[in-house]
Protein backbone atom coordinates (compact mmCIF):
# COMPACT_ATOMS: atom_id res chain seq x y z
CA UNK A 1 0.00 0.00 0.00
CA UNK A 2 1.49 3.26 -1.02
CA UNK A 3 1.14 5.98 1.68
CA UNK A 4 -0.40 9.52 0.54
CA UNK A 5 1.83 12.62 0.44
CA UNK A 6 0.64 15.48 2.60
CA UNK A 7 1.49 19.26 1.67
CA UNK A 8 1.69 21.80 3.94
CA UNK A 9 0.49 25.45 2.85
CA UNK A 10 3.28 27.59 4.34
CA UNK A 11 2.05 30.97 4.71
CA UNK A 12 4.01 34.24 2.67
CA UNK A 13 5.00 37.09 4.27
CA UNK A 14 7.05 39.92 3.15
CA UNK A 15 10.48 40.18 5.22
CA UNK A 16 10.76 42.91 7.14
CA UNK A 17 11.60 43.27 11.18
CA UNK A 18 8.21 42.46 12.42
CA UNK A 19 7.24 39.32 10.67
CA UNK A 20 11.02 37.71 11.71
CA UNK A 21 11.01 38.65 15.31
CA UNK A 22 11.96 35.80 16.93
CA UNK A 23 14.09 34.19 14.07
CA UNK A 24 16.08 36.81 13.08
CA UNK A 25 16.76 40.15 11.69
CA UNK A 26 16.97 41.81 8.59
CA UNK A 27 19.89 43.90 6.95
CA UNK A 28 20.55 45.63 3.55
CA UNK A 29 24.60 45.12 3.59
CA UNK A 30 26.10 42.02 4.42
CA UNK A 31 28.50 43.43 6.72
CA UNK A 32 26.86 44.97 9.16
CA UNK A 33 25.78 41.16 10.32
CA UNK A 34 27.04 40.49 13.67
CA UNK A 35 27.25 36.77 13.79
CA UNK A 36 26.57 34.93 16.87
CA UNK A 37 28.86 32.43 17.67
CA UNK A 38 27.84 29.66 20.28
CA UNK A 39 30.54 28.23 22.35
CA UNK A 40 31.22 24.56 22.17
CA UNK A 41 29.11 22.34 24.92
CA UNK A 42 31.53 20.88 27.98
CA UNK A 43 31.13 17.62 29.85
CA UNK A 44 30.76 17.79 33.67
CA UNK A 45 32.06 20.63 35.98
CA UNK A 46 34.91 21.32 33.99
CA UNK A 47 34.43 24.88 31.67
CA UNK A 48 36.41 26.16 29.39
CA UNK A 49 38.91 28.58 29.01
CA UNK A 50 37.72 32.00 28.98
CA UNK A 51 37.24 32.80 24.98
CA UNK A 52 37.86 29.64 23.85
CA UNK A 53 35.62 26.98 22.07
CA UNK A 54 34.29 29.14 19.73
CA UNK A 55 34.28 28.63 16.04
CA UNK A 56 34.93 31.82 13.55
CA UNK A 57 32.85 33.30 10.86
CA UNK A 58 32.84 32.48 7.09
CA UNK A 59 31.78 34.74 4.43
CA UNK A 60 31.72 32.99 0.74
CA UNK A 61 28.94 33.36 -2.17
CA UNK A 62 27.10 30.22 -3.61
CA UNK A 63 24.70 29.93 -6.33
CA UNK A 64 21.20 28.99 -6.57
CA UNK A 65 19.44 27.92 -9.71
CA UNK A 66 16.86 25.80 -11.83
CA UNK A 67 17.55 22.53 -13.49
CA UNK A 68 14.42 21.89 -15.08
CA UNK A 69 12.09 21.47 -12.64
CA UNK A 70 14.26 20.51 -9.93
CA UNK A 71 16.02 23.85 -7.35
CA UNK A 72 19.79 23.19 -6.75
CA UNK A 73 22.71 24.87 -4.84
CA UNK A 74 26.25 24.72 -5.54
CA UNK A 75 29.75 26.64 -4.87
CA UNK A 76 29.49 26.25 -0.95
CA UNK A 77 33.13 26.35 0.98
CA UNK A 78 31.49 25.05 4.28
CA UNK A 79 28.20 23.08 3.57
CA UNK A 80 26.24 21.22 1.52
CA UNK A 81 25.35 21.69 -1.94
CA UNK A 82 22.70 19.91 -3.70
CA UNK A 83 18.89 19.67 -3.94
CA UNK A 84 17.27 22.46 -1.90
CA UNK A 85 13.33 21.94 -3.66
CA UNK A 86 11.42 20.99 -6.21
CA UNK A 87 9.06 23.14 -8.29
CA UNK A 88 5.20 22.42 -9.44
CA UNK A 89 3.29 24.16 -11.46
CA UNK A 90 -0.36 24.09 -11.09
CA UNK A 91 -2.40 24.17 -14.46
CA UNK A 92 -5.74 26.03 -13.25
CA UNK A 93 -3.89 28.82 -11.67
CA UNK A 94 -0.40 28.33 -13.76
CA UNK A 95 1.06 29.55 -9.97
CA UNK A 96 4.02 28.23 -9.57
CA UNK A 97 5.39 26.69 -5.50
CA UNK A 98 8.49 24.98 -3.90
CA UNK A 99 8.32 21.71 -2.85
CA UNK A 100 10.56 21.08 0.12
CA UNK A 101 11.23 18.63 2.60
CA UNK A 102 14.45 18.59 3.72
CA UNK A 103 15.68 21.32 5.86
CA UNK A 104 18.76 22.36 8.46
CA UNK A 105 19.79 23.77 11.43
CA UNK A 106 23.31 25.37 12.71
CA UNK A 107 23.75 24.90 15.91
CA UNK A 108 27.25 26.94 16.38
CA UNK A 109 26.18 29.94 14.50
CA UNK A 110 23.73 32.04 12.81
CA UNK A 111 23.17 32.34 9.05
CA UNK A 112 22.94 35.25 7.32
CA UNK A 113 21.96 35.86 3.42
CA UNK A 114 21.13 38.32 0.86
CA UNK A 115 21.18 38.21 -2.94
CA UNK A 116 24.35 39.74 -4.61
CA UNK A 117 22.31 41.28 -7.42
CA UNK A 118 18.77 42.08 -5.79
CA UNK A 119 16.77 39.44 -7.21
CA UNK A 120 13.83 38.79 -5.58
CA UNK A 121 13.94 35.77 -3.02
CA UNK A 122 11.78 33.52 -0.72
CA UNK A 123 13.47 32.65 2.82
CA UNK A 124 12.07 29.79 4.64
CA UNK A 125 12.37 29.43 8.26
CA UNK A 126 10.56 27.92 11.72
CA UNK A 127 11.86 28.51 15.32
CA UNK A 128 14.71 27.10 16.83
CA UNK A 129 13.27 23.75 18.63
CA UNK A 130 13.99 19.62 18.45
CA UNK A 131 10.24 18.67 17.58
CA UNK A 132 9.65 20.89 14.65
CA UNK A 133 6.58 20.68 12.84
CA UNK A 134 5.44 21.66 9.33
CA UNK A 135 3.13 24.33 10.29
CA UNK A 136 5.99 25.90 12.11
CA UNK A 137 7.34 27.14 8.87
CA UNK A 138 6.82 30.50 7.12
CA UNK A 139 8.17 31.90 4.20
CA UNK A 140 9.66 35.59 3.77
CA UNK A 141 9.51 37.60 0.19
CA UNK A 142 12.30 39.27 -0.22
CA UNK A 143 12.18 42.24 -3.36
CA UNK A 144 16.04 42.13 -3.33
CA UNK A 145 16.46 45.22 -1.71
CA UNK A 146 17.06 43.03 1.94
CA UNK A 147 18.32 39.93 3.87
CA UNK A 148 17.51 37.74 6.62
CA UNK A 149 19.82 36.81 9.89
CA UNK A 150 18.42 33.75 11.34
CA UNK A 151 19.34 33.12 15.25
CA UNK A 152 21.24 29.58 15.68
CA UNK A 153 19.38 26.70 15.81
CA UNK A 154 16.61 28.40 13.70
CA UNK A 155 14.91 26.03 11.23
CA UNK A 156 15.69 26.64 7.43
CA UNK A 157 17.01 25.67 3.60
CA UNK A 158 18.79 27.48 1.23
CA UNK A 159 17.21 30.75 -0.10
CA UNK A 160 14.67 30.00 -3.07
CA UNK A 161 14.53 31.66 -6.34
CA UNK A 162 11.51 32.56 -8.14
CA UNK A 163 12.45 32.16 -11.60
CA UNK A 164 15.20 29.43 -13.69
CA UNK A 165 17.70 32.17 -13.35
CA UNK A 166 20.98 31.23 -11.59
CA UNK A 167 21.19 33.42 -8.40
CA UNK A 168 24.01 34.65 -6.71
CA UNK A 169 23.67 34.67 -3.00
CA UNK A 170 26.10 36.40 -0.10
CA UNK A 171 26.18 34.68 3.04
CA UNK A 172 27.43 34.35 6.76
CA UNK A 173 28.30 31.32 8.95
CA UNK A 174 29.75 29.73 11.32
CA UNK A 175 32.92 27.75 10.56
CA UNK A 176 32.31 24.55 12.72
CA UNK A 177 28.98 23.83 11.30
CA UNK A 178 27.66 21.77 13.87
CA UNK A 179 24.38 21.13 11.43
CA UNK A 180 20.85 19.22 12.37
CA UNK A 181 18.50 17.46 10.19
CA UNK A 182 14.83 17.57 9.39
CA UNK A 183 13.41 15.44 6.59
CA UNK A 184 9.84 16.45 6.99
CA UNK A 185 8.66 13.40 4.20
CA UNK A 186 9.86 11.20 6.60
CA UNK A 187 9.20 11.99 9.59
CA UNK A 188 5.28 13.66 9.45
CA UNK A 189 4.65 12.31 5.49
CA UNK A 190 4.63 15.89 4.17
CA UNK A 191 6.29 18.37 2.02
CA UNK A 192 6.19 21.95 2.36
CA UNK A 193 4.75 24.00 -0.71
CA UNK A 194 6.00 27.29 -0.52
CA UNK A 195 4.38 29.80 -3.13
CA UNK A 196 6.99 31.56 -5.20
CA UNK A 197 5.39 34.86 -5.62
CA UNK A 198 5.14 38.40 -3.79
CA UNK A 199 2.15 37.41 -0.89
CA UNK A 200 -1.06 38.89 -2.16
CA UNK A 201 -2.01 42.26 -0.02
CA UNK A 202 -5.15 42.46 1.29
CA UNK A 203 -7.60 45.08 0.15
CA UNK A 204 -7.48 48.46 1.83
CA UNK A 205 -11.07 49.82 3.19
CA UNK A 206 -10.36 53.83 3.52
CA UNK A 207 -11.94 54.82 7.51
CA UNK A 208 -14.36 57.23 5.84
CA UNK A 209 -15.49 54.36 2.97
CA UNK A 210 -19.27 53.34 2.91
CA UNK A 211 -19.78 49.41 2.47
CA UNK A 212 -22.82 48.11 0.35
CA UNK A 213 -25.21 45.54 2.39
CA UNK A 214 -27.24 43.33 0.62
CA UNK A 215 -30.24 41.66 2.51
CA UNK A 216 -31.54 38.38 1.45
Amino acid sequence: MVATINYYDVPLKKLNSQNVQGLGSVFTDLADVELELCQWPTLGKRSLIPGSGYGSVIEEEFKVYWRGKTILSAGHQNARGGVAGKVLVEPESNSQYALVHWLSAHLDAGEAFIPKNGEPSIFLAAPAKDDVQPEDFVAFYSDGSCGIYMHPGVWHTNPLTLSGQEVIYERKQGSIYATVDCVLAKECNTWLKIPLREPISPPQVLPNQQQEIIYS
